[in-house]
C-alpha cells in the first residue's frame, strides 16, 4: 500500500467546497479521496440509493425477461409476427441501453 504522506492543496469557491463534499459523500469517500481519484482520472463510483438500486434490479430482471420473450418468438414453436418481433428487440436495446447507464 502506497502511504500517504505529502499534502496537496487548491482553493475553491465556497459553492465548489459544497459540490465536491457532496459529491464525495454520495460516493462514500472522502473529499481528499474524491478530488485523488478526480485529479488521477480513476474511476468515481455513485453509490446507489436503496430506490436508485431497486430500479436498476427491476431493470434488468425486464431486460431478461424481454430477451427470453425474443428468443421463444424467434423459436419455430411461434408464428412469427415481424412488428411484435422489431418492437420487442427495440425494447431490449433501450433497457440495455439504460443498464449501461448505470453500469458506468
Amino acid at each position: 500500500m502506497n502511504v500517504r504522506t505529502k499534502y496537496i492543496s487548491f482553493r475553491v469557491s465556497r459553492s465548489e467546497k459544497k459540490a465536491i463534499a457532496l459529491a464525495a459523500k454520495e460516493c462514500s469517500v472522502s473529499t481528499s479521496e474524491f478530488s485523488r481519484r478526480a485529479a488521477l482520472n480513476l474511476k468515481v463510483t455513485l453509490r446507489f440509493s436503496p430506490e436508485e438500486l431497486e430500479v436498476y434490479n427491476n431493470l434488468h430482471t425486464y431486460h431478461r425477461n424481454f430477451k427470453s420473450i425474443g428468443n421463444l418468438i424467434k423459436s419455430k414453436h411461434f408464428h412469427k409476427n415481424d412488428m411484435v418481433l422489431y418492437e420487442l428487440e427495440e425494447v431490449i436495446k433501450l433497457i440495455k441501453n439504460h443498464l449501461g447507464k448505470f453500469e458506468q
